[in-house]
């Protein structure tokens, strides 16, 4: 219930929202559970290599958050409710683990269920646990492993002296075999609990050979876990992982704990800004002095046990630095990065860990006072469980956003299934994908891993945690293709066709996607994108247009260009809405975005000196009629065909549209395949040099429509 209650908003929204942040990489985390699924079921992948992410290039999964633990509970609810409601149930179910698993642990611990109650709540609803479950971090939200261990090892101390000592241990190797296939973080995590946890219970095992036996006991698990992790794992991987090939995090970016408030009160719950939150260091000072208070009360004898494991944790969750007035003081976080490489980016992940001892603490100091409390225990419990809801602020809905948006072109992509389509890659614009420790390009564009769900082709655009900076960071300036296709760099039009006709064929690559929402809609960016790529009709031919999305088939892909051909609306007569939906298919450079205006879609013309329409046609003669208007002062217009010039010199009016016809013989039509048509004005004008608004574009004539009849019909 409590799990429910702690993610209500995105439970509520679970078919098509996702938590509202940037950057978010929710979209990987359901592209790992489709890749296993995919590797498992295609013969010649591995679970743990890819190149369908960061193309051409293969990937060692290995340190990669695939989170594999979660993937049976996905492939079972995939099928049946879609990816998003199977992911938000299984983030609800590890909000619920955490807190059942925690609670347990309290009792165990002598705590009364009264606290232990809160205190599983407390734990489930920190920072960090909101935080990931805006995020989508599956891993981070799987603290139950943290109690759980902590449990299993206290019944392979109990067992220890019989075969059931056997079965504990052989159950504790399966719970640090599905930790580490969580997150190897974990593991680090869970340390700082289990391993004094694993030397008390040495200390307070008695005899020698009963220590001996627990020893024997642990190994036992740690060698049951390395070989499930050698055999249904990532071990192999590891062992062949080559960190020099990373870029590791500088120091200066670990996201510490802000000191001092972010120890003593909650920021907003899904604040990139990870806190502590308000209660429990509060809460432990508290409970030292209730100590002092009670003095002849019987307290648990792990109560200080506990209370020392609370530093460590704490001070690492500092981060790398606190600052005091003028000062700038290292703490010891600073060693423990340089001991992981900088593979350790988030110190403020410690909360949680300093967290769980600070609420055993608290409640065995409040097991002390819970005799005086029986008669009321039931309000005692319920004021606790609304103060610790109440901290959370659950009352503020989760920020939300819509998931990428649905395009059916990549469903149609998805369908093109076996040999050759499975070969070929998709490219989108803009290029963008990283490692989470360094990226190219910006965030959103990286969301297009999301597609790969649909399509299920290899791709360059995504985000692989750990990945080699070598696969990636080529895109930023080296590469005149992938630059410019990330807006990084000036296009070089005879270089990034050279590099276009090698990929395309070599590679392959099947589509190019471009993302006018990504770009910019009305910049002039989209215009030269677009503008280029239909010049390129030996190569490139634009075959889905949805939306804000212009897919181009490569010359590679089997089943070729259909003709770009515009819809006939009369026998011999081919009509081009300038502005519809869909005319992205057939504009050059020049062009600048939509505009309905008075009902009437239009584009205007002016960023270039001359623009161009590409199209086909059957041959033949035709008069070329355009609806016009020329902006701030009339307009000489001249139609080019093919190059050749057509029809008599025009001027276009201020005041209204108004029709050109234009003669074109059938010479200059040809064989009507990408016949080029250029509108050749003499000036532009740009309105807020004229005094007229503060629009920039250079404008020089809005057409609302071309209309090509063929003499004869």
């Amino acid at each position: 219930m409590t799990a429910g209650l702690a993610l209500y908003w995105p439970l509520l929204n679970a078919q098509d929202w996702v938590g509202d942040t940037l950057p978010t990489d929710y979209y990987h985390f359901h592209w790992n559970y489709w890749w296993m699924r995919h590797a498992l079921t295609t013969p010649g992948l591995k679970v743990y290599e890819t190149n369908f992410v960061l193309f051409p290039y293969t990937t060692n999964l290995a340190f990669h958050t695939l989170t594999p633990l979660w993937f049976p509970a996905w492939a079972l609810l995939e099928p049946a409710l879609g990816t998003m409601v199977a992911m938000n149930l299984i983030m609800a179910a590890a909000v619920a683990l955490t807190g059942a698993s925690f609670y347990a642990l309290l009792r165990r611990e002598g705590v009364p269920a009264s606290f232990a109650l809160a205190a599983g709540v407390a734990l489930q609803t920190t920072p960090a646990m909101l935080f990931s479950a805006m995020l989508t971090n599956l891993n981070y939200l799987s603290l139950f492993w943290y109690p759980l261990t902590l449990l299993i090892w206290g019944q392979v101390t109990r067992r220890a002296g019989g075969w059931r000592g056997v079965v504990w241990a052989a159950v504790m190797g399966l719970a640090l075999y599905g930790l580490l296939m969580t997150d190897y973080q974990h593991l680090l995590f869970a340390a700082f609990l289990l391993v004094p946890y694993g030397l008390l219970t040495l200390v307070q095992a008695g005899s020698w050979p009963a220590r001996a036996r627990l020893v024997g006991l642990g190994i036992l698990a740690l060698a049951l876990a390395l070989l499930l992790l050698w055999i249904a794992g990532p071990l192999p991987y590891i062992l062949t992982f080559d960190r020099g090939s990373l870029a590791p995090q500088p120091i200066d970016k670990a996201q510490g704990i802000p000191f001092p408030l972010g120890y003593v009160r909650r920021l907003s719950p899904y604040s990139r800004t990870l806190t502590l939150g308000s209660l429990a260091l509060p809460g432990a000072a508290l409970a030292l002095l209730a100590g002092r208070w009670a003095r002849g009360r019987h307290f648990p004898a792990r109560r200080w046990f506990w209370l020392a494991l609370l530093p460590a944790p704490l001070l690492l969750s500092l981060g790398p630095s606190v600052i005091l007035g003028d000062l700038t003081l290292p703490t010891p976080y600073v060693p423990f990065h340089h001991l992981f490489g900088g593979m350790f980016r988030v110190p403020a992940r410690f909360a949680p860990v300093s967290l769980i001892p600070a609420l055993i603490f608290i409640g065995q100091t409040y097991a002390a006072w819970e005799p005086r409390l029986r008669a009321r225990r039931m309000w005692a419990g319920a004021a606790l469980l609304l103060l610790v809801i109440a901290e959370a602020r659950l009352y503020e809905p989760m920020p939300l956003r819509p998931v990428a948006r649905p395009y059916a072109f990549y469903q149609a992509l998805g369908r093109e299934r076996g040999a050759p389509y499975d070969d070929y890659a998709v490219v989108e614009v803009p290029v963008a994908g990283g490692s989470g420790e360094a990226w190219v390009g910006e965030f959103p564009p990286m969301e297009t891993q999301w597609y790969g769900l649909t399509h299920g082709k290899r791709m360059l655009n995504g985000s692989i945690a750990r990945a080699p900076l070598a696969h990636f960071w080529y895109w930023l300036y080296d590469d005149p293709m992938l630059a410019w296709l990330g807006q990084r760099r000036y296009l070089e039009p005879e270089t990034v066709e050279r590099q276009l006709r090698d990929r395309i064929f070599n590679w392959p690559i099947g589509y190019i996607v471009i993302h006018q929402d990504y770009i910019g809609t009305y910049g002039p960016t989209t215009q030269e994108i677009i503008g280029y790529f239909n010049t390129l009709d030996d190569l490139l031919c634009p075959v889905f247009v949805e939306d804000d999305a212009v897919a181009y088939r490569t010359a590679w892909h089997p089943d070729g260009c259909p003709p770009r051909t515009p819809p006939e609306t009369a026998p011999g007569v081919y009509t081009l809405d300038i502005g519809a939906p869909g005319d992205e298919r057939f504009i050059g450079w020049g062009w600048h975005g939509p505009e309905t205006i008075a009902g009437l879609t239009l584009r205007w013309t002016g960023e270039y000196p001359q623009t161009q329409i590409y199209l086909d046609l059957p041959p033949g003669a035709y008069t070329i009629t355009l609806s016009a208007q020329a902006f701030w002062e009339p307009r000489r217009l001249r139609l080019r065909v093919n190059d050749q010039p057509v029809g008599q010199l025009v001027t276009a009016a201020v005041d209204a549209l108004r029709e050109y016809a234009f003669a074109v013989p059938a010479a200059a039509v040809g064989d009507g395949h990408h016949v080029t048509v250029t509108l050749d004005y003499d000036a532009v004008v740009v309105p807020a040099e004229v005094g007229h608004s503060a629009d920039a574009r250079r404008l020089a004539l809005a057409v609302d429509w071309l209309r090509f009849a063929r003499e004869g019909g």
